[in-house]
């Protein structure tokens, strides 16, 4: 199973009012982290430094607020599939139920 199948199960997974929730990629070879950057770059994907085994983290938005479409991710997942880059996907805390702040009151 590739990547970005990966991410689908995992979306099919999530309830339906998610929010948002943030996504882990790890790369099995570490010598083409340089490619999946770029192709995952466009999903504003985070490089993790440190001792973990995590390489990227992406924020992955519903319907609105700070974060990477999950169509857009999936297509960044699909060019690493069909780079034959393969890792694994995970995700950590859905948040659901999250709402837009109002509009201001006052100014322009």
């Amino acid at each position: 199973m590739g990547l970005a199948e990966d991410f689908d199960a995992l979306l099919a997974e999530l309830p339906e009012d998610w929010s948002f929730f943030e996504t882990f990629v790890t790369l099995d070879d570490a010598a083409r982290l340089a490619e999946a950057r770029v192709a995952l770059g466009r999903a504003n994907a985070r490089p993790v430094k440190g001792p973990g085994r995590v390489d990227f983290e992406i924020t992955v938005a519903n319907s609105w607020g700070r974060g990477s479409t999950p169509g857009v991710l999936r297509s960044g997942l699909r060019i690493l599939d069909g780079l034959g880059i393969t890792g694994h996907v995970f995700t950590g805390d859905a948040r659901t139920g999250a709402m837009p702040a109002p509009a201001h009151r006052y100014g322009p």
